[in-house]
Order: structure tokens, then C-alpha cells, then sequence
């Protein structure tokens, strides 16, 4: 079983291949990697009181295992669509129809694809607002940690001015000044 920590490292180092690059080479392995990614996630899931995460951040990370896999999958048609010679005929009005038809249900393909791609950026948009309010409240949370420090230093700044005040040499030095006085006195006094 990974830990929560290693399990980042590997989602980065999986997100980073699958942004550099998806071929028909390289995608049963990433396949793989997001399964073990998804698996971790799965067992945590099952059991959310001893998972090392708390439940939003489960989320989180399905969020982002969702999205990883919806990168690795292929693309339908990849929009090199080919029509069969004699398709758009002119001579015969049904092979026009079957043609439009054919057009038609490219144009569909086209456009679920299209729509996927909708779908994988609406998602990543709400993911990357999830991860900003995250940042957001952290940064607000490190703030006010500021602002407290910063109020408890001016306090402790303040209460040693008030001691080094109320602790001043003057009265030391007129102590030292009498006692003087007094073993002058003693002195003179003492060989006359």
C-alpha cells in the first residue's frame, strides 16, 4: 500500500508523461500507472476513517484521477476521416442520401469529441478553482498566523521596554553614591 505522499509523486510524475505526450506506444503503461493510482485511491475510499486523508481531499484526487484517465484515452476518429470513393455520387439520388447520411454521422463523431474535450476542460477549470480556494485558505490561514506573531512581538517588545524602564541604574548609582558618602565619613571619623 503507497502512502498519501508517495501517491503525489506518483500522480506528478504520471501527469507530467501524459502532458508531454500520449501515443499508441506509451499508453497501456500509463494505463497502468493511473490504475495504481486509481486502486490506492479505491482502498482509501472503502474505509475513509483510517485513510491518511480526509474525505474533500479523497475528492480531490478522484478529481484528478478521473481526468488523467479521460487524457489517456484514445480519440475517436482523431478527425482523419476518410470517405469511401463514390460515396457523395451524383448520378443517383439515394447515394446522395446514404452520402449526407454518412456526412451526418461523421459530423457526430465530431462533435461528441468535441463535446469530451468540453467535458475534460470543464473539469480541469474546476479543479484548478479547488486547488486555487486551497491555496487561497492557506494563504489566508498563514496570514493571520503572521498577524498574531507579529501582534505577540509587539507585545513582548512592549512589556521589556516597560522592565528595562522600571530596572534603570539611576537609583543603583545614588545607592552607591551615599554609601560612599557614609564610608568617607566612617573613615574620617574613625582616624580622628
Amino acid at each position: 500500500m503507497i502512502g498519501a505522499t508517495e501517491w503525489l509523486e506518483q500522480f506528478e510524475t504520471t501527469a507530467n508523461s501524459v502532458a508531454v505526450k500520449v501515443t499508441d506506444a506509451n499508453r497501456p503503461q500509463l494505463k497502468s500507472l493511473v490504475a495504481r493510482l486509481d486502486e490506492a485511491l479505491k482502498t482509501w475510499e472503502k474505509n475513509v476513517s483510517t485513510s491518511p486523508l480526509d474525505e474533500k481531499e479523497l475528492k480531490r484526487r478522484r478529481a484528478l484521477v478521473t481526468e488523467l484517465q479521460a487524457s489517456i484515452r484514445p480519440v475517436m476518429g482523431g478527425g482523419s476521416f476518410v470517405r469511401p470513393d463514390g460515396v457523395l455520387g451524383t448520378g443517383n439520388g439515394q447515394s446522395t442520401i446514404l452520402g449526407q447520411r454518412h456526412i451526418m454521422a461523421e459530423q457526430d463523431l465530431i462533435l461528441d469529441e468535441i463535446g469530451s474535450g468540453v467535458d475534460r476542460l470543464h473539469q480541469q477549470a474546476i479543479n484548478i478553482n479547488d486547488e486555487t480556494t486551497l491555496h487561497k485558505n492557506l494563504l489566508d490561514d498563514m496570514d493571520h498566523g503572521v498577524d498574531r506573531a507579529f501582534a505577540g512581538l509587539r507585545g513582548e517588545t512592549r512589556r521589556a521596554t516597560e522592565i528595562r524602564h522600571k530596572m534603570s541604574n539611576c537609583p543603583l548609582y545614588i545607592c552607591i553614591v551615599v554609601e560612599l558618602v557614609v564610608l568617607t565619613l566612617l573613615l574620617v571619623l574613625g582616624f580622628s
